[in-house]
């Protein structure tokens, strides 16, 4: 994964442990990213069962994305 992604991935889930649930535009304009790379970003997230979606568009945060992010904090 690129440091670019892994970076996008890190602000989105410190968004959404601060501000959960919130739209994926919502995601877009506080992380100041493209709609594209945000999307697949939460949809990576996802998959990786850090971040789920609540529906229409809003993801919340699951335990193993907190995990994800402090663990990321620490290295």
């Amino acid at each position: 994964m690129s440091e670019f992604s892994l970076q996008t991935e890190i602000e989105v889930l410190e968004l959404l442990v601060d501000e959960s649930p919130c739209h994926v535009m919502e995601i877009t304009n506080a992380v100041d990213g493209h709609p594209i790379t945000i999307d697949q970003t939460c949809a990576h997230l996802h998959s990786e069962g850090c971040i789920v979606p609540l529906g229409r568009g809003i993801y919340g945060i699951t335990d193993t994305g907190k995990q994800r992010l402090e663990t990321q904090r620490e290295s």
